[in-house]
């Protein structure tokens, strides 16, 4: 299930051009105030499945009509959209609880009103679908390079990307149903004719906190289990996602 936010920017706001930090920030806040223990549990444990945490949720970038890019920052000039994502019932809940409570975002220094509050629709999920990136999709893997071991995020070309896709899907499902589904193929496969056409540049360095992380902006489509589909419609495809990765929608 999805969250969709519809916030007015007055005259227009401008934030970093790394705001995901200040998202996250929003989130936790919301959580806080609607159940403070809820917020602790998710931001200090989570979800386990083996040594891995998850905590199942994500969101979109900052959607607007008019926006533009001036050196390290973003100036936004119309409504703002945005999409929060869980298929966790109580972490929906406590963050719209505040939501609908204060009727307002606070993004960094930027207070927005808060025009409309919405459930979209949850679309049929079937084997084979199509996605577009609402936020770009991270797949990082621990590989060896000169005898040391480094972090490495997938490109549209990594030929073990599918596989890596598919396993953090079923973590993701097991953390939420304490098992895996009985179907657990997936293939995962980025738009090829849509590469062609950007001439390769799909990609986007992300500073998270000190951190940069590369991820993909470009529509791909799965084929396979079904629930395993569905888990990447609700909490994100790839790793990171409560860093505001992996969001999609139809």
């Amino acid at each position: 299930m999805r969250v969709k936010i519809v916030a007015d920017v007055g005259t227009g706001i401008t934030l970093p051009i790394n705001y995901n930090h200040l998202l996250v920030g929003v989130i936790y806040r919301f959580l806080s105030e609607s159940n403070p223990e809820f917020a602790d549990f998710l931001h200090e444990e989570g979800y386990h499945v083996d040594e891995k945490r998850f905590k199942l949720f994500t969101f979109s970038q900052l959607m607007a009509e008019r926006r533009h890019i001036t050196g390290e920052q973003i100036h936004f000039r119309s409504t703002l959209t945005w999409y929060v994502s869980s298929p966790i019932e109580q972490f929906l809940s406590h963050f719209a609880d505040t939501l609908l409570t204060e009727g307002s975002l606070s993004i960094g220094d930027c207070h927005l009103k808060v025009r409309d509050v919405t459930i979209p629709r949850a679309p049929r999920f079937r084997s084979e679908m199509y996605f577009r990136c609402l936020s770009p999709v991270v797949m990082s893997a621990v590989r060896v390079d000169d005898g040391k071991r480094r972090m490495h995020y997938c490109l549209p070309d990594d030929p073990h990307l599918s596989d890596l896709i598919r396993r953090n899907l079923l973590h993701k499902h097991q953390a939420i149903y304490g098992r895996t589904p009985q179907d657990d193929t997936l293939t995962f496969q980025y738009d090829q004719a849509y590469i062609r056409r950007k001439a390769g540049r799909v990609t986007r360095l992300v500073d998270f906190k000190g951190i940069k992380i590369r991820g993909v902006l470009c529509p791909f489509r799965v084929t396979g289990s079904v629930p395993l589909i569905q888990t990447g419609y609700e909490c994100g495809f790839g790793d990171k996602n409560s860093a505001g990765f992996g969001m999609v929608g139809v």
